[in-house]
């Protein structure tokens, strides 16, 4: 019996090599983009890999390898944050291991500048110079927050089109506007506001694991939501917190209220999407898939 069971393994794994050998695998994205928004990318194999990354924007993404395409595919969402990336262009670096042997594909995305309005607003003056004695509270903060926004899972969670965070999409803020608070400029609106009365349902756009949930000084209650390969779901603003950091939530499930905390002029729901680290405008993507976003690249093979 051991003869035969070390037999079968030789066997599988001589036809593992050989199909290895003969695969044919190809990378997709987009030669170029606009700056904010979201774009799509994946790996498509007719034979089985594994540790499937893309490196964009000096961070490496890890990718989960399903049913699909070809055989195999991963698929990711990946952006530029409209705060810091200027336009040109960006190299982007697909990575794999099939048949013992390291694949790797790089390419370039042109980055197009996009324009963003301006808007100005008035706000509590504690909110744009705060006091010294809240200092050491928002460097702890902003601490937590990055710890959060580097989180790393490579299952995917996420499905597209995600689901709305609120029942009525009507948006008083959008992504992108560079912001004058009391007079004084400020870096811009690195998400979308949506308005919503004090206590309206919150719900999370994809399933995931929160990674953090707490009230911060200018975010008010906010919650962070790790669905895998980097993509990562925000909210500000919140009134009431219904999970807590570790809790697993399910597309569409009630996470939150909505509310006034925080650096606010009223009510809203303050609404992010983080790609690869990336904020990025999350309201086009409530109406699109992967799919389609997939056919505005191109195609290149690999092996």
């Amino acid at each position: 019996m051991r003869r035969e069971r070390l037999f079968a393994a030789v066997i599988l794994a001589v036809i593992f090599t050989a199909s290895s050998s003969f695969a044919s695998s190809w990378v997709n994205f987009p030669s170029s983009w606009d700056i904010g928004q979201a774009f799509a990318v994946s790996i498509t194999s007719t034979a089985a890999y594994s540790s499937p990354t893309v490196t964009w924007m000096n961070r490496s993404i890890a990718l989960d390898v399903e049913q699909g395409g070809a055989g195999r595919i991963s698929y990711g969402l990946l952006g530029s944050d409209v705060r810091n990336i200027k336009p040109g262009t960006y190299k982007i670096l697909f990575e794999f291991i099939q048949g013992g042997k390291q694949y790797k594909a790089s390419g370039n995305i042109f980055l197009k500048a996009r324009q963003y309005p301006k808007e100005n607003l008035t706000v509590s003056p504690k909110m744009v110079n705060p006091p010294k004695k809240e200092l050491t509270r928002i460097r702890n903060e902003q601490k937590l927050i990055g710890t959060a926004l580097r989180t790393m899972t490579s299952a995917r969670r996420w499905t597209t089109p995600p689901q709305p965070p609120l029942s009525s999409i009507t948006l008083t803020s959008t992504y992108g506007k560079s912001r004058v608070y009391n007079g004084q400029p400020r870096a811009g609106h690195n998400g979308a506001d949506i308005r919503a009365v004090t206590g309206t349902n919150v719900r999370a756009p994809f399933a995931g694991t929160v990674v953090l949930a707490g009230f911060h000084y200018y975010a008010g209650g906010s919650v962070y939501i790790d669905s895998g390969n980097g993509v990562i779901t925000v909210f500000f603003h919140l009134s009431n917190i219904l999970v807590k950091k570790g809790d697993k939530v399910e597309k569409g499930q009630i996470v939150a209220k909505s509310g006034a905390t925080g650096r606010v002029t009223g009510p809203h729901l303050h609404y992010s999407l983080v790609l690869g680290g990336q904020f990025v405008d999350p309201i086009p993507l409530l109406s699109t898939s992967i799919t389609q976003m997939l056919k505005k690249g191109e195609q290149k093979q690999v092996n």
